[in-house]
């Protein structure tokens, strides 16, 4: 009767765990949208790719004459910008790679609001010391940024990385701020949008 009475609790305690860790992205989500309403923050977010994924992007191309992404593509970067309007995020300024891939996405998704090309946020550098002096670009960007909106930066997966720690899941934005010593950065939280 003992060893029942054990096997029922931790099976309830095993359900609620696994519940609660079920929950756990749910409720960070909501709190980096929280945040992001506020304003004052930088999102950081990986142009989609040719197939339509959040991911890195590969298009080197001068041009970006034609579409350079899928219909599932284009479809996804404008949810993305109906999720942040449907929140009310302000946007204050969009900075993008020049990869034709993200210049698309962050045109779809935030064509309303300011945008310019911002070199150190493409693809980054292979040598160690032009990666450091590209990431310290981007995070002087962030350390700068003194709005009443938000920052977006259409960036690569590999910078995100480089500059926070996190790997983004395909579909996911780091809002990132600057931390207490004004010197470097810290992860306000993370929103996944599927």
């Amino acid at each position: 009767m003992a060893y029942r009475s054990s096997l029922w609790l931790y099976s309830i305690l095993a359900l609620l765990f696994c519940f609660a860790l079920a929950m756990t992205p749910a409720r960070a989500t909501d709190a980096a949208w929280a945040r992001v309403q506020r304003g004052g923050y930088t999102i950081l977010i990986q142009g989609s790719d040719a197939s339509g994924a959040l991911s890195p992007s590969s298009d080197t191309s001068s041009e970006c004459n034609a579409r350079t992404l899928s219909d599932r593509g284009h479809q996804l970067a404008q949810k993305l910008g109906a999720r942040f309007a449907a929140r009310g995020v302000r946007i204050d300024k969009v900075l993008t790679s020049s990869l034709c891939n993200a210049r698309e996405t962050a045109r779809l998704s935030f064509g309303s609001s300011p945008m310019e090309i911002f070199a150190p946020l493409d693809p980054i550098a292979s040598d160690d010391t032009a990666r450091e002096t590209q990431l310290e670009q981007i995070r002087a960007t962030i350390i700068s940024f003194k709005g009443s909106g938000n920052l977006v930066l259409m960036t690569d997966r590999n910078n995100i990385i480089g500059l926070t720690g996190v790997t983004p899941r395909p579909s996911e934005a780091v809002v990132a701020a600057p931390a207490e010593d004004g010197k470097t950065i810290h992860v306000a939280g993370r929103i996944i949008f599927d």
